[in-house]
């Protein structure tokens, strides 16, 4: 028979235990009873198991930033460490009778990790107020202060209270009070309580069992408090952010949901019915550590846009309306008003370059990107809104197949008084490789020494290759980013019809945008291909020896640095082959502070080459004063967007005296052997 305190208890962990659940429930009703879109993926197991181990149990994606990433992960182990404690402690609460699941050494093992950790989780709590309050980490600063001490606050009383129990055992007072936990371990099991314990002044006899009930009655108070409140707060993380990395979307990265506009109603997200239930997952998961906007381009160079605030924001919106949805407070088209103003300023959406920073730097997975593109689309699609630039990339896009306004005959002027086919001319020519050139390497002047370049190189390692002359468009990827699917699609399409009809199957291109979207965007618009960026080739044809380079006399002079593409990088995690493309020929060679997956953005993705940047600095300057700060001489890129942003800011910021700005196939096409 329950003693009435076990009574109490049941009730008190009971009642806990309901409200913790409703608002799962709400948060869950949310989810799957607002979206209209309709989200599937694979099961794909092995891979989930993976994702799960390395970023949930192992904190990987957290540990890149070393401070807060040991700091976490010791939180986490802490309070998994500690669940062995607390089952206990209530499981002896409601049943005195009951014993610990092992016993001996196991037991032993297990409590003396316990008391451990309870130490390291105070502090962990110590280093946490100085990390926010005292050093006034910039990316805490305005965000949830008061729930972050008020976490702290519990974290500490519940092992404050754990030590207290702890000596009270060890001094001998909880000695025969019904319930008393773990009256039989031995002192060595608990080193730090032990110490505790015989460093303290003895806590009376006549207060011993006062003394004991109430630290007790806190330490379950505080851990049920805690249970109530987790779901309510940001710390709704700790039961979303793992099942976020469990079902993270195995689709590439950066790859956008294609719109079907024969069936879909909806384009784009204009209220909080157009995210899917992922979507809502990602918002739920979000910890506003703040990761992702100390890592964005943007919000670095003085924009207003913060990938945390729009998630969080999002995420706000989304409780707010559900609630009121759920409450019959009104049908969805009068509660659920559109997100893009308010809370989302459209400025905002627009100084995102799509960089995907953000997303590599979020240690619980949430995609950023998507949800900006998609409030774009719905812009664009549905008001026809956007900055003034945009509307005339997308008419020249319409007009000429190109961002820029030339006569679509002239694309491959560039390649006069070089032998090369041309299958706009001569469709019948057979080739192994088509060398897709893109829309900057073919009309903008800088660039096409970049086409030029690598014609010269595959050349020189006899590639059977042709390009497609006149019937090369754009790939679709400025409009696509920037929220004009409709072109996009347009573009697309007809580039899958001319690659059929030329029976494609290898392609090679300079441009990382070109690239990624052939690579990754047109798998979903029925063609399959075998694509290589050129540094990869390149370097393919290197290391085959079937291309030979030689440093140039100057080149021990030269101190060389490489800016890595985000669509190259981040998005298709290729870092080595430019840099050993490098390595042929360079002696000096410096990384910037920002390099591969945490590279600074040149400030040109997601459509914003062909927009003007009015607010804040010029990403490209920052990067090119990264750039200054190693000394380099030469910034080698592999990107045709890089080159124009760089070497923009190089002449903006006076350097063009002491720097210079190259792309790898230009270096080594002056170098062949």
């Amino acid at each position: 028979m329950l003693y009435l305190f076990s009574a109490l208890l049941l009730i008190s962990i009971l009642v806990a235990v309901g409200l913790f659940l409703y608002s799962i429930y709400e948060n869950a009703w949310n989810m799957f009873r607002i979206p209209v879109k309709r989200l599937s993926m694979p099961i794909d197991v092995l891979r989930r198991i993976y994702l799960v181990v390395r970023n949930v149990f192992l904190q990987g994606k957290l540990l890149k930033e070393r401070g807060g990433g040991v700091m976490h992960f010791l939180f986490f182990w802490g309070f998994i460490t500690f669940a062995a404690y607390s089952s206990y402690f209530f499981l002896k609460g409601l049943d005195p009778s009951i014993g610990f699941f092992v016993s001996g050494t196991l037991e032993y093992a297990i409590f003396f990790t316990v008391d451990i950790f309870a130490a390291v989780l105070l502090a962990d709590v110590v280093y946490s107020v100085y990390r926010r309050w005292i050093r006034k980490i910039p990316r805490y600063q305005g965000y949830n202060g008061f729930e972050a001490s008020l976490i702290l606050i519990l974290i500490a009383g519940l092992m404050i209270t754990y030590y207290m129990l702890a000596v009270a055992r060890l001094q001998g007072i909880s000695a025969g009070i019904p319930g008393s936990i773990l009256e039989t371990l031995p002192a060595w099991a608990s080193p730090i309580s032990s110490f505790l314990a015989s460093s303290l002044p003895r806590i009376p006899s006549s207060m011993g069992p006062t003394f004991y009930w109430v630290t007790w009655s806190v330490h379950a108070f505080i851990f049920l408090a805690f249970l109530v409140y987790i779901p309510r707060s940001k710390h709704l993380h700790l039961v979303a952010a793992p099942l976020n990395v469990l079902l993270a979307d195995s689709k590439p990265i950066g790859e956008l949901t294609k719109i079907d506009f024969e069936k879909d109603t909806r384009f784009g997200a204009t209220d909080i019915r157009d995210f899917s239930w992922k979507d809502y997952l990602d918002f739920y998961a979000c910890t506003e550590c703040g990761r992702c906007t100390a890592n964005c381009p943007a919000n670095m160079t003085g924009k207003t846009l913060s990938p945390r605030d729009v998630i969080w924001d999002l995420r706000e919106t989304v409780m707010a309306q559900g609630r009121a949805l759920r409450h019959g407070q009104g049908e969805a088209d009068t509660v659920l008003t559109t997100v893009i103003g308010n809370p989302i300023r459209e400025n905002d959406l627009w100084s995102c370059t799509t960089c995907m920073a953000c997303v590599e730097q979020c240690p619980v997975m949430i995609d950023h990107v998507d949800k900006i593109v998609e409030m774009r689309r719905s812009m664009v699609l549905n008001q026809g809104k956007a900055p003034q630039e945009a509307l005339a990339m997308f008419s020249n896009i319409e007009s000429y197949f190109s961002p820029y306004a030339n006569d679509p005959a002239s694309r491959a002027d560039w390649a006069q008084g070089i032998e090369i086919v041309d299958l706009s001319k001569t469709p019948e020519t057979t080739y192994e490789y088509l060398y897709w050139v893109g829309c900057l390497s073919s009309y903008d002047r800088r660039n096409q020494e970049i086409a030029r370049s690598t014609v010269k190189l595959l050349k020189a390692a006899g590639v059977n290759f042709a390009i497609l002359g006149a019937e090369e468009k754009c790939t679709g990827d400025p409009a696509r980013r920037a929220g004009n699917e409709y072109l996009a699609q347009n573009m697309i399409t007809q580039n899958v019809e001319t690659l059929k009809k030329h029976r494609v199957q290898k392609v090679i291109a300079t441009c990382p945008h070109c690239f990624n979207s052939l690579k990754n965007d047109y798998r979903k618009f029925g063609i399959e291909l075998e694509v290589y960026h050129h540094t990869q080739f390149i370097d393919s044809l290197i290391r085959d020896g079937k291309l030979k380079i030689q440093a140039a006399d100057g080149d021990k002079d030269e101190v060389f640095t490489y800016h890595d593409p985000c669509y190259l990088g981040r998005f298709n995690r290729e870092f080595d082959a430019p840099r050993s493309l490098i390595g042929t020929f360079a002696t000096d060679f410096r990384e910037m502070k920002m390099n591969k997956t945490k590279s600074f953005c040149c400030g040109a993705g997601g459509g914003r080459l062909f927009m003007n940047e009015t607010e804040g600095t010029k990403i490209s300057h920052k990067r090119i004063e990264m750039a200054a700060e190693v000394d380099a001489s030469t910034v080698v890129t592999a990107c045709p967007f890089c080159m124009t942003m760089l070497d923009d800011a190089r002449k903006v910021t006076n350097r063009e005296e002491n720097m210079d700005i190259k792309d790898v196939s230009e270096l080594l096409a002056s170098r062949i052997k």
